[in-house]
């Protein structure tokens, strides 16, 4: 009896051996089916619309209002409706004078980017709220191709295992814009978006493989040159190499989205000083929310970035890495929404409660005073871990994982995060320049 325990032992841990093997080997053979298929095109949901004609676009153009719908994770993904502005001028105007009525219809779009990746999920029945929304501003021309293999909760492990997930899902949409004057252009709309499943390692990847920083945050750099690259293509063809004087750029995101398009917006603005440029930099915009730090460079306060608005909630931590010790920024400027101890918070939070309830039918989650402890976090790491080399060592790992647990609650942060926290606070405010 005795002698027979060990021979079951080993039994089991042969069947177990076994057990793994076939599965290690299942994963490769589906992982490998699955690359076959994205380099074939086949396998997921087809784009909802043929990108040359956007089904029921009003075509409209000048200054109009229109209501457009979105999902929010504060009320379980539901849908939620709200009234955007548009104004084809503003597409002739100043890109370095900020644009409160442009910052929060591009608050709203950068909450639609994440509501699209519903209709790329086989059987989800999910609607294609991007397309549905431009068409109601007025855009014929859509793509989304870039959610198709990056929806899916499948992919998403693919993307993880092979070490591809340094990318983004963004839509580019055209319009031909017509100023109060009658001058013409053609806008390129770029809405990216947030942090979706795999890709929340690739906000991560600041590259330390190597013992060294790329001056780019590198997930989010890979991510800015896929869109450039796709922007590069499109506007060759639609300007036949004869010039991008009637080309106009809109960049926008939230969080992960928001600091991809930072990065986008400032390789076109930097474009307009060399031989190749998308468009003239007086026709270049860019808003962006929530936006991470991005860069080692010490030039982005340079004039040049200065069409680039990135807004801020203080009660966010994301904005707030990588830290800034570390010598990471952001390029453009960084407008602050209103925070808990300013002067006149508590009428201004008010107003962008009841802008909140309003929009998504239920009481505010976020809590301002969460401001105090971002702020604690964000001092207590820059002195217990002050450079990025530090953070990758196990006393840097130890040192965030007990700061995180002492001062945050985490899903509590995270409501301040929120898209349509975003949305109610520039909906409630005249301004923030």
């Amino acid at each position: 009896m005795t002698g027979g325990r060990p021979r079951w032992g080993l039994r089991i841990l042969a069947a177990i051996a076994v057990v793994l093997a076939v599965a290690g080997v299942a994963l490769a053979f589906a992982v490998h089916n699955r690359q076959e298929q994205e380099r074939q095109g086949l396998g997921v949901v087809s784009e909802p619309t043929v990108p040359e004609e956007l089904a029921g676009s009003t075509g409209r153009t000048g200054s109009f209002t229109a209501e457009v719908d979105f999902t929010t994770m504060v009320t379980g993904a539901a849908t939620v409706s709200t009234e955007v502005a548009w104004d084809d001028d503003w597409f002739f105007q100043d890109p370095t004078a900020y644009n409160h009525e442009l910052a929060t219809t591009c608050a709203v779009l950068s909450a639609i980017a994440n509501s699209e990746s519903g209709y790329y999920q086989a059987g989800s029945g999910g609607r294609a709220y991007m397309e549905e929304a431009l068409a109601k501003l007025g855009f014929q021309d859509i793509s989304t191709a870039s959610y198709r293999y990056r929806s899916e909760i499948f992919d998403e492990i693919v993307d993880a295992i092979t070490g591809t997930d340094d990318v983004v899902a963004y839509s580019v949409a055209t319009k031909r814009v017509v100023a109060e004057n009658g001058s013409q252009k053609t806008l390129f709309l770029v809405s990216v978006r947030g942090s979706y499943g795999s890709e929340w390692l690739s906000d991560l990847n600041m590259d330390f493989d190597k013992g060294y920083a790329n001056v780019e945050h590198e997930g989010f750099m890979r991510s800015a040159n896929e869109i450039v690259d796709d922007l590069a293509e499109r506007i060759t063809a639609e300007t036949e190499l004869s010039g991008t004087g009637d080309i106009a750029l809109l960049f926008c995101g939230h969080s992960r989205g928001a600091a991809t398009a930072n990065i986008a917006a400032a390789y076109a603005d930097e474009m307009t000083t060399g031989l190749r440029s998308f468009a003239p930099l007086d026709s270049i915009y860019c808003y962006t929310f929530a936006t991470p730090e991005v860069t080692l460079y010490e030039d982005v306060d340079d004039p040049l970035f200065d069409n680039i608005f990135n807004i801020l909630n203080p009660s966010d931590m994301v904005p707030r890495m990588p830290l800034a010790a570390w010598g990471y920024a952001r390029y453009g400027h960084d407008l602050v929404l209103p925070g808990y101890g300013d002067e006149g918070f508590d009428e201004a939070h008010e107003a962008m409660c009841a802008a909140f309830e309003k929009l998504c039918g239920v009481e505010s989650p976020y809590v301002p005073e969460d401001r105090e402890r971002v702020d604690k976090l964000v001092d207590d790491l820059a002195r217990e871990v002050p450079t990025v080399e530090d953070l990758f060592s196990l006393g840097g790992a130890v040192s965030l994982v007990r700061d995180l647990v002492a001062d945050i609650n985490p899903m509590q942060v995270l409501y301040g995060h929120y898209p349509s926290v975003y949305i109610a606070w520039m909906q409630s405010l005249d301004t923030l320049a």
